[in-house]
């Protein structure tokens, strides 16, 4: 490099000496001691003066004064001087000088001089700093307890090892892991995964890890190792490893599987319970709760799934039918819970329940529909087979059911029906069984039926009369006919029944077994009992009050019964036409009787007591028994038409209720006499008084006026049917045993 021309009069400020020491890196200063400025030299060549006060001024106060006081120091005693300050040129510009020089000893007359070297050391400096702060780092990261660190040579020797920092690098460790329960690296444990590891760090290349578990002084502890390859050069000289304290996390991961088997435990727990209450749900939505068997919807489900797996074609040609239902129902359910109380008919439903499930054969379907309805799904069988198992079904079921203590028998109606297409909805399934279980009931006798086609006109007909009924009276619909009651000895009429017809716009006329059960279902039963009472009152007072004739017998439903405003409504009605009370037979069925015999016999006595007759209809059919009978208010029974059509061939039902009715003082009446060979048969069993085709049709008053006063003139005598061997004494005695014998109700005593 030039040697720079300066001269020696040139004033250097601290700019140009840092200039020229990045330059030169080397500057040669000598001054008198106590002048101000400071000669700068590069080897022998002058190059200016520095003011010393700009050396001080580019100091920190600290910095100056210690310059001071070295330069003081090697003055008064002599010596060296060897000094690193910053030097500060302007605001972010620091460079670091070193000041190294002597002092001469002073020759004869000349002043003290200083001389020496000054160097710029920036970056020498500024790397010692960076090391020593990486030095601090390294000893602060060595000094930590959480981590293990440790450098081992090739040969297995430890060049750093922080968990005993007291061991001299080389030395293997024999001290334990820093950390507050002391777990011994010395351990075979720890020893034996140390060497694994370093072998496959050494071996691979790559990082090799491990986890060990060791007794430690207070509990067992668990360490996780890892080795890497040292690198040096390009070259492996050794592994570096970390050794840190897991046991809060394994002790963690314990706890999370703990919980996780737990949670997975009472997950399971859950959805076995979930699940069970869903099979509950749904044996509940698919069951009925009080017999267990399935329900509506069940039997939906199931139809569904057998009407899947049917062909497409009908299987009407081959005369086996897809599927038989069958729809089963107790007759009169209502009596049993009015007499037992529904705890009495839910027994009766359960133990019929049973008797259905043991007596289908294996494959059946069984269901409760509804109330006392259930129905049965058959797959592959005839239809005789299939009306003879309904037949076997009902014989099982119409034997005595036990509630309490009683024996029980009740009626059942079985409708069957099958489908023969595989369109066939199970909604039409069911209204063909239902349209047969009631044409069943309708005719009186249960028993089974199965659907045939004219049954669907014949539920048109009963929905039209369930909707045009209201009101049929007030439209001029309804009207009355009488039928005679003759004496079968001597052909005196002392009576008529009042019957009652409808005028149908469109169905013509409808006879009352047609509707009088619809009117009994909606409510009206009892405004048109008391409208055929009205209207046969007013229509046959003339003939009463002439002496043509002396009661009117009119049917009363037992709803009248239920209610004890019964007794005022007759009156009025009778009172508003003018019929006397002792004119009137009041007919009722004796089903009333198994309703509520105290009530009823309670306004039935007041009846006789007033004058009024009361027979009980269709008698023999229903329910009553000797027991019951022998107490009842009654003055007259009307023979049921079913055992007066077979009085000529099997005379031996008629004959005991002959004698019965006779023993009791009660007049007998044998309705439905339809040929002459019942008549002289009933004669001979000694019947009193009969009604029926053979002996008169139903008629209006005109055609009754002149079919009475065509017959031959006859003895009226007194105001009730006699009895052919009775005299009027007698039926006056008749009477009075019958009020005798009247059950008073419970807190009422017998007329004395």
């Amino acid at each position: 490099m030039p040697r720079p021309h300066l001269s020696s009069d040139l004033e250097l400020g601290l700019r140009e000496v840092l200039d020229l020491l990045q330059e030169r890196r080397v500057l040669f200063w000598h001054a008198e001691v106590g002048q101000p400025r400071v000669m700068i030299y590069i080897d022998d060549a002058h190059l200016g003066k520095w003011d010393a006060g700009a050396l001080w001024a580019s100091l920190s106060p600290e910095d100056g004064a210690l310059l001071d006081a070295s330069l003081r120091q090697v003055v008064e005693e002599g010596g060296c001087f060897d000094v690193e300050y910053p030097l500060t040129s302007g605001p972010g510009e620091q460079r670091w000088c070193h000041f190294s020089g002597f002092c001469p000893p002073p020759q004869m007359g000349s002043p003290t001089r200083l001389m020496g070297l000054v160097r710029d050391v920036t970056v020498q400096t500024t790397s010692h700093a960076r090391s020593l702060e990486q030095a601090a780092l390294l000893r602060g990261l060595c000094e930590q307890q959480m981590v293990g660190i440790t450098i081992k040579d090739l040969d297995g020797q430890f060049i750093l090892n922080n968990a005993d920092p007291d061991s001299p690098a080389g030395r293997p460790v024999g001290g334990a892991l820093a950390g507050r329960h002391g777990a011994p690296l010395s351990s075979p444990e720890v020893l034996a995964l140390m060497d694994r590891l370093d072998r496959e760090a050494l071996g691979s290349g790559q990082a090799a890890v491990g986890e060990v578990d060791v007794e430690g002084l207070d509990r067992p502890l668990s360490l996780r190792m890892s080795k890497q390859p040292f690198w040096r050069g390009g070259e492996i000289v050794g592994t570096v490893g970390f050794t840190i304290d897991v046991t809060e996390r394994r002790l963690l991961e314990r706890r999370l599987l703990e919980h996780s088997a737990e949670l997975e435990l009472r997950v399971r727990e859950r959805t076995a319970e979930l699940q069970a209450a869903h099979d509950r749900l749904h044996h509940a939505a698919m069951h009925d709760a009080l017999t267990g068997l399935p329900n509506r919807a069940q039997l939906q489900q199931w139809y569904a799934e057998k009407r899947a797996g049917w062909p497409a074609h009908t299987a009407q040609d081959s005369g086996l039918p897809l599927l038989a239902l069958l729809m089963v129902d107790l007759d009169h359910f209502k009596r049993i819970n009015d007499r037992f109380g529904h705890a009495g008919g839910d027994l009766l439903l359960q133990q019929l329940a049973g008797r259905l499930r043991r007596g289908l054969p294996p494959g059946a379907a069984l269901c409760r529909l509804s109330g006392d309805e259930f129905v049965v799904l058959l797959a592959g069988d005839l239809p005789p087979q299939v009306r003879q198992l309904a037949e076997a079904l009902l014989a099982e079921l119409q034997r005595p059911f036990v509630l309490g203590e009683r024996a029980v028998q009740v009626g059942l109606s079985i409708g069957v029906t099958f489908a023969w297409h595989p369109e066939t909805e199970l909604r039409a399934l069911l209204d063909e069984a239902d349209m047969a279980m009631y044409t069943g009931k309708r005719s009186g006798r249960g028993g089974v039926r199965t659907f045939e086609p004219w049954m669907r006109a014949r539920q048109t007909l009963l929905q039209d009369l369930e909707d045009d009924l209201p009101g049929a009276a007030e439209r001029g619909e309804l009207s009355v006919v009488f039928q005679p009651v003759v004496a079968l000895h001597s052909g005196e009429v002392p009576g008529v029944e009042a019957l009652v017809r409808w005028q149908h716009p469109r169905h013509g006329l409808i006879e009352p077994d047609e509707f009088i059960s619809v009117a009994e279902a909606q409510g009206h039963i009892k405004a048109i009992d008391l409208w055929v009472l009205r209207e046969a009152a007013r229509q046959l007072l003339p003939l009463i009050l002439a002496g043509h004739l002396r009661t009117l017998a009119v049917n009363f439903s037992a709803q009248h019964f239920s209610e004890a405003s019964f007794m005022g409504q007759l009156r009025a009605t009778l009172e508003e036409t003018g019929l006397p009370l002792s004119a009137l037979v009041v007919e009722i069925t004796e089903s009333l009787f198994m309703e509520d015999h105290r009530r009823a016999s309670v306004l039935l006595r007041d009846l006789l007591r007033e004058g009024a007759g009361v027979a009980a209809d269709d008698f023999g059919w229903g329910y009553s028994s000797l027991a019951k009978l022998q107490h009842l208010p009654l003055s007259m029974l009307k023979v049921d038409r079913a055992f007066v059509a077979t009085s000529a061939q099997f005379p031996g039902i008629v004959r005991s209720i002959v004698e019965m009715a006779r023993s009791l003082n009660l007049a007998v009446v044998a309705e439905g006499i339809e040929t002459e060979a019942q008549l002289g048969a009933l004669r001979e069993l000694g019947c009193g008084y009969g009604q029926g085709y053979h002996l008169a049709r139903p008629m209006d008053v005109p055609a009754l006026s002149a079919w009475l006063a065509a017959r031959p003139a006859t003895s009226l005598g007194s105001a009730q049917p006699v009895p052919h061997d009775q005299a009027p004494e007698q039926q006056q005695q008749q009477q009075r045993d019958a009020q005798d014998h009247a059950e008073p109700p419970e807190g009422v005593a017998p007329p004395g």
